[in-house]
């Protein structure tokens, strides 16, 4: 690969910021979500949080070459019915942030689900009533005043908070002026800690331009997620419609059959097929980032891309040939980024041995 070319291409792309006086050391370049742990549990007992993810895990992912961490945590893991703190995640939680400081990977701790609120809630058939209930607005700034209070001792140069995993909803202003509530009181209580602030609707790239950033802050992050293609990344997945397409798969290029006859399914799912059914490759992914850049540099902020990742339904080479072009982009714009994940469904490690695929690791970390 050319790559003089790509920074020619995208040579106005680039972030370029002048370090302030109060800005912290909290700096990423590429890391792992911690997922299925405290976030999405599943069926796992209870029991096992404290041993799903060990100081081992955070050795070996230090050792793989990656520098950071994100930890997605539930409400219901933290607090049970009525609002009594578990303390058996409290103390997971804690251990894991010692661990990472131990051995030096950054950590990002990422409130992913709450009662009142699932980025999946849709597929799911639930329901959200965060943007519609000022009760539960209040409650989402006082789960954040307890979190801050039970771990703000951890250095602002290696523990960031995220606000919120993917919020979504019908009017992005609703979630602007959450993140403005949030930010006041947190803002206050931490002067200097790391806020990441994601985009609305998944966090989604063409929905940060509506975001709301605090203005002449120097210590945030705005990130925002990308599974593109998601034809591709969401092969099968059994929590989306296109889990009804069952046929061949191609990366990079078109993702279905020239000749796919989108009418033999449901109209909603053969819509979703139709539109999906768009070449992707590593230009591609250039383009997809290009706008995330743009507002970045507009704001002075570094952009992170806090998830990315292709589902293990995916034939390997293809998977493969997938992270290879998003971690050349990645590099190509300089943007940091976390991966899904670590021993779920996009996993980079077997879940009972522990071995990491090691030809995935070596295309994500350069070796």
């Amino acid at each position: 690969m050319k790559w003089t070319r790509l920074f020619l291409l995208f040579a106005g792309a680039f972030i370029t910021l002048a370090p302030a006086a109060d800005k912290n050391a909290f700096v990423l370049e590429r890391g792992v979500n911690l997922s299925h742990w405290l976030s999405q549990r599943g069926e796992r007992p209870r029991e096992q949080l404290a041993s799903f993810v060990t100081e081992f895990d955070i050795i070996m992912l230090k050792d793989a070459g990656f520098d950071h961490v994100r930890i997605p945590i539930d409400e219901i893991e933290f607090w049970d019915d009525r609002g009594e703190p578990r303390e058996d995640a409290w103390s997971t939680l804690e251990n894991a942030l010692t661990w990472a400081r131990r051995h030096e990977l950054r950590a990002i701790v990422d409130l992913h689900v709450i009662r009142s609120h699932h980025f999946n809630a849709e597929n799911d058939g639930g329901t959200n009533s965060l943007f519609d209930d000022p009760a539960e607005q209040a409650k989402f700034v006082d789960l954040w005043r307890e979190i801050s209070a039970r771990i703000s001792h951890h250095s602002v140069d290696w523990v960031a908070y995220e606000f919120m995993n993917e919020a979504v909803g019908e009017d992005p202003e609703d979630w602007n002026r959450l993140i403005q509530n949030v930010y006041a009181f947190a803002r206050e209580e931490e002067p200097t800690r790391t806020f990441v602030i994601g985009s609305f609707q998944w966090q989604s790239i063409s929905m940060l331009e509506k975001l709301w950033v605090p203005e002449n802050d120097s210590n945030l992050i705005i990130s925002f997620h990308t599974y593109a293609p998601f034809s591709v990344t969401h092969y099968k997945a059994s929590w989306t419609p296109l889990r009804a397409y069952q046929g061949p798969i191609n990366y990079p290029g078109l993702p279905y059959p020239e000749d796919l006859d989108f009418a033999q399914f449901s109209p909603e799912v053969g819509e979703m097929l139709r539109e999906l059914q768009t070449p992707f490759d590593l230009y591609a992914a250039l383009e997809e980032l290009k706008p995330a850049v743009e507002f970045a540099r507009e704001k002075g902020l570094p952009v992170y891309c806090g998830e990315w990742g292709c589902y293990l339904a995916v034939p390997r080479e293809m998977r493969l040939a997938y992270y290879r072009d998003w971690t050349n982009a990645f590099e190509a714009l300089d943007i940091p980024w976390t991966i899904w994940d670590y021993k779920g469904g996009f996993r980079i490690v077997n879940d009972d041995s522990r071995e990491i695929d090691h030809e995935l690791i070596d295309i994500l970390t350069g070796r």
